[in-house]
């Protein structure tokens, strides 16, 4: 295999496996319909440019990209190979559900990771399951590699106090951009509407939106949605609340609203999602 192939379809789960990126050199990569690319070097070395910065690839380091990271492979040795893993965007969502706000402002300025040598094992036995999973189809595969990468992740936080040392200053933008997400976790359940989160950080909804597109790529209301979709599927997929308790949960004014939001937000219904995630695990 040669290239990453392309998602065609929107909704496919993710797709990874290796490639050589023989084709991709002097070219900026595209990932189909990946949200975040994951490329771990499995042999050799390559040059990489990651929004205009010069990146020294090596056996073993990996690279965490956002759709709108701009990715140069400039020059690759012979046997350079990498383990790739592309997640769009509601995949994504799932897996970062559950990770620390501090990871993705790490990730946003350093893409390119480089684990401890004492990680190296770790990070190979890594590999190994999440090929497992993928290609054994278990009946619960997609909960197994959301969980394997939300470990993943989460072994890069843990070290977040080593790794920033040196980090720069955050700019004021930033900061409100970052802070905007945390409120949305927190009060997400309770408030969905821009302007309480505008108002809760002293600007307006206009300049909330200028920040959420330039950092996030998003508009607010979309991120918002985003996170409450998420709490909807957690409560679909773990709990066995009916739906009008989940809606009263959630803060929605009867069943039928909860029912169009999520049709809205995902092109499925509720009872069809909650089919499926049984289906998924075993149950169905």
């Amino acid at each position: 295999m040669q290239h990453i192939p392309k998602l065609y379809a929107p909704d496919e789960p993710l797709r990874l496996g290796d490639t050589t990126l023989a084709d991709g050199v002097g070219v900026p990569l595209a990932f189909g319909h990946a949200y975040i690319t994951l490329l771990v070097c499995l042999s050799g070395s390559a040059c990489f440019t990651l929004n205009f910065k010069e990146h020294a690839v090596r056996r073993g380091d990996v690279l965490v990209l956002a759709e709108d990271t701009i990715a140069l492979l400039k020059r690759r040795s012979r046997g350079f190979r990498v383990f790739f893993c592309l997640m769009p965007k509601g995949f994504a969502a799932e897996v970062a559900y559950q990770l620390p706000n501090p990871l993705f402002v790490f990730l946003h300025d350093y893409p390119h990771c480089v684990p401890a040598r004492a990680d190296r094992a770790l990070l190979e036995g890594w590999l190994m399951q999440m090929r497992d999973i993928a290609r054994s189809g278990a009946s619960y595969w997609q909960i197994m590699l959301r969980n394997q990468l939300q470990n993943f992740f989460l072994k890069i936080a843990e070290q977040l106090p080593t790794l920033e040392k040196g980090s720069r200053e955050f700019s004021r933008k930033e900061m409100l951009s970052w802070r905007f997400w945390e409120l949305i976790g927190k009060n997400c359940i309770r408030h969905r509407d821009v302007k309480f989160y505008a108002d809760a950080l002293s600007i307006t909804p206009f300049y909330l939106s200028q920040l959420t597109r330039a950092f996030f790529n998003d508009s607010p209301k979309g991120l918002i949605d985003r996170q409450v979709t998420l709490e909807i599927k957690a409560l679909l997929s773990y709990s066995n609340l009916a739906i009008g308790q989940i809606a009263d949960a959630l803060n929605f004014a009867d069943a039928s609203y909860l029912c169009r939001y999520f049709k809205r937000q995902t092109g499925v219904s509720l009872s069809g999602y909650r089919r499926h995630e049984q289906e998924e695990g075993g149950e169905g």
